[in-house]
Order: C-alpha cells, then sequence, then structure tokens
C-alpha cells in the first residue's frame, strides 16, 4: 500500500485498524507498512498500548516471604566456631602479657633500665698536628664459654677444659696484656685500655648436651665470669690508667630456646654479666662501660670507627670445607661493610669472634677462643687451634699497628727421643 502524505492524520477507523495489527502481535515498522502509515507513528501507537496495558492490569499477588533455609551447620560445629575465636583471641592476649612480662624481667635482672654510657673524651679526640703518638691498648675477649666441660678422653687426651682451667687461661691472658701491652706502647702516650667482650661468656644451656656437661649452671656461670673479668679488668686499670668496656651478646648467652632477631640483647646473659660489671665498678672513674639494645656496638677511637659484633649474625653460615670457616668470615665481614658503609659509617676495624678460629683478613680481627679444641670441633675434623685471644694496639696515626693472639697454655715441648743403648756401651769408643 503507498504510505500517505506526513501532513495528513489517521482517522479513528485507520487508528483502530491499527491499534488491533499491534494487539496480534504484528511488528509496528509492518503494520504501518500494511495501512500505509508512518512507522513511527505505528511505534507510538504501539507504546501507548503498552502503557494502557499496565494501567489496567490488576496489580501482581506480592509472594509471601521464602521460609529461612535450614542451616547446615549443626549447633555442635557452631560452638566450636565460636569457642575457637575465642580460644585464639585468649591466646593472644596471653601471649602480649607474657612478652611484656619477659622484657620487664629481662630488664630487670641485666639490670638495664635506667643504664645510661657514653664514649670516654679519650677515646674521642682525634690525633692534632704535631703532637705525639696516641695509643690505646685493645684486649678482644670472646667465647669464654664458662662452665664449659671439655673432657680430654673423648678427644684423646687433645684439650682439657673446665672452670679452674678458664680462669688460669683468663689471668695468663691479662697478665699478658699489661705486659705486653706496655711494650707496644712505650713510645707513644698510651691514653688506656680498650676491653671488648665480644660475647659467649658463657657456655649457656642452649643444647641438651650442654645443660646436661655443664659443670656450672646458667647463674653459676654469669657468677663465675664476672669475677674473673672483674680481676682482669682491675689489672688493666693498674696498667694503664683508664679503661673502656664495650659488650656484645652472643649466641650462647641466649635465654631463649632458639636465636631471636627482636630483644636479643635483652634477652642474653652476656649484657647481665656486663651490667653487673658496671655496677661493680659504678664509684671507679677510671672506667666506663658501653653496651645497650643492640647485637652490635660501634667504637670511636682516634677518629676512626671500631665495629664490634659477636659474629653469629654477620649474615653467612657454613665453614667446613677445606678452607675452614675463613671464607664466611670473609663474606659475612664484607657484608657487614657493605652495610654499614650505606649507613654513613663504614668501619675502620671489625672485631668479632663466634667461629672460634684466629684470623687478620684485612682489617678485621676475627678471635679465637678460651676453651680451644673439644668435642664439637673433633666431629667436624677442624683445624686444631690452641686456646687464643687476640691482644693488639690502636694508634692514632697508624691505626692497627701491633697485633698478636695470645696463647692461653704454654706450648708443650716435644717428648725426648727413645734412643736404644747398644748392650754393654759405656760411652766413648766401645771396648
Amino acid at each position: 500500500m503507498q504510505r500517505r502524505p506526513k501532513s495528513i492524520h489517521l482517522s479513528e477507523a485507520e487508528r483502530a485498524a491499527l491499534r488491533a495489527l499491534l494487539r496480534d502481535g504484528v511488528n509496528p515498522t509492518h503494520a504501518a507498512r500494511r495501512l500505509g502509515c508512518d512507522p513511527r507513528t505505528a511505534r507510538k501507537e504501539a507504546k501507548a498500548l503498552r502503557r494502557q496495558d499496565q494501567a489496567d492490569a490488576p496489580p501482581s499477588p506480592v509472594p509471601p516471604p521464602a521460609p529461612p533455609e535450614a542451616s547446615t551447620v549443626s549447633p555442635e560445629q557452631e560452638r566450636a566456631e565460636r569457642l575457637g575465636a575465642e580460644f585464639w583471641r585468649r591466646k593472644a592476649k596471653l601471649a602480649e602479657a607474657s612478652l611484656a612480662r619477659v622484657e620487664h624481667l629481662a630488664g630487670e635482672l641485666a639490670g638495664l633500665r635506667g643504664q645510661s654510657w657514653q664514649v670516654p673524651d679519650w677515646l674521642l679526640t682525634p690525633p692534632g698536628a704535631g703532637e705525639r703518638g696516641r695509643s690505646v691498648v685493645g684486649c678482644l675477649v670472646s667465647d669464654v664459654h664458662m662452665g664449659e666441660v671439655i673432657e680430654p678422653d673423648e678427644i684423646l687426651g687433645v684439650n682439657r677444659f673446665d672452670p679452674e682451667a678458664c680462669r688460669a687461661r683468663l689471668r695468663r691472658y691479662f697478665d699478658a696484656a699489661c705486659t705486653i701491652g706496655r711494650r707496644w706502647a712505650s713510645d707513644t702516650q698510651c691514653e688506656g685500655a680498650l676491653l671488648v667482650l665480644g660475647g659467649d661468656m658463657v657456655s649457656g644451656a642452649i643444647h641438651d648436651e650442654l645443660a646436661a656437661t655443664n659443670a656450672l649452671t646458667s647463674p653459676e656461670q654469669v657468677v663465675a665470669v664476672v669475677e674473673a673479668i672483674a680481676g682482669g679488668i682491675r689489672m688493666l686499670a693498674e696498667a694503664y690508667g683508664r679503661v673502656h668496656v664495650v659488650s656484645v651478646p652472643g649466641n650462647h648467652g641466649r635465654t631463649t630456646p632458639k636465636p631471636t632477631a627482636k630483644l636479643y640483647a635483652r634477652l642474653s646473659y652476656d649484657i647481665m654479666v656486663a651490667a653487673m660489671l658496671q655496677e661493680r665498678f659504678r664509684h671507679d672513674e677510671r672506667l666506663s662501660f658501653q653496651h645497650g639494645d643492640s647485637k652490635d656496638q660501634i667504637v670511636p677511637v682516634f677518629g676512626r670507627t671500631v665495629f664490634v659484633t659477636h659474629g653469629d649474625k654477620i649474615g653467612t653460615k657454613g665453614g667446613m670445607g677445606f678452607a675452614g670457616p675463613m671464607l664466611p668470615i670473609v663474606r659475612g665481614t664484607k657484608k657487614v661493610e657493605a652495610q654499614q658503609a650505606r649507613f654513613g659509617r663504614r668501619p675502620d676495624l671489625i672485631l668479632h669472634g663466634h667461629y672460634h678460629t684466629t684470623g687478620n683478613a684485612g682489617a678485621v680481627l676475627s678471635n679465637g677462643s678460651v676453651p680451644g679444641y673439644g668435642e664439637y670441633a673433633d666431629d667436624l675434623r677442624a683445624e686444631p687451634e690452641p686456646p687464643q685471644q687476640w691482644l693488639f694496639l690502636l694508634h692514632s696515626k697508624w691505626g692497627l699497628r701491633e697485633r698478636a693472639p695470645i696463647q692461653l697454655e704454654p706450648p708443650g715441648l716435644p717428648p725426648k727421643p727413645r734412643v736404644r743403648v747398644p748392650a754393654g756401651w759405656q760411652g766413648g769408643e766401645a771396648a
């Protein structure tokens, strides 16, 4: 059918016919084509019909609310989940309270609350132009292991160690420090002595075998090593006039079953030893002490930086190959140098222990031990090393000028050769 002009409207009959087609489901475009009208008119009529049908339709009934679904969790399970959450909340609160008690107890036992320290002026003052060289005698004492017992029968008689041997070896070391150190410093103005307690002052009870074989309990070890070190401090003070004591914690001094990153120093018997020594000499103006919550200490000496750490946390492990512990020591001390350089305080000298191996790789003094060769080293088939500790001299101009490992036991003389004498030999010419 020909489409009508847009200006002519639909008549009532045509509109009724269009609506009839739309109600029969004919598409508005097809209905407009049949009647010859504008498709837009057909679409408008379709919308009008839909609105009219919606208005005339009765409201749809509201469906009743669906009954609640039956819970798939039994009352017993709900109770277990509720009690489980409450249990873990109580567990967290108890852990926080326990940690607070441990912090407080560690601070009280070690005397850390309110402890203050500062580096003495005689170590801080840098050298002046044209002045006579100044010096400080350095004593590195670490890995004392007071209380440990080394049975000679278990290592074929190579070594023996117990608390009495420990005291004797420490006395020998401090005797040598007073004698040799004064000889080294004879051409300088000696300002005093630097005593570095590098950790592992006690054997501790960090392993079951130590707890079973130690001659002393851990508190008894602390008392014994404080007495021994205090005697050495008095000797150094008499010989050099002033002593600065620096202390760091070691792994054997820990009071926790496993090594920790947090509270490492505050939970250490080594820092308790330092605090007890500081309290003992609190009225002696010749002495100064340096220790704190850190596992490391930095000591400025004549404008140079001395970095002190025990050695168990230098970032490397190993040491059982043919090169021994020196390879991990070199790797670890290089990591320490790089780390501290990023903080703007590259060390001029690193002092550490832990490996029971005497070494001097560059600007590093790796300390031996007071016990010496023992059952653990024997199990590793390690290179035997005598009990020894570093003694050194720091010079205001030359830095580390002198150093020597002090052997804590006199070297044994080789046995005399046994010679078979012929029967009837009387000396001189044979008859």
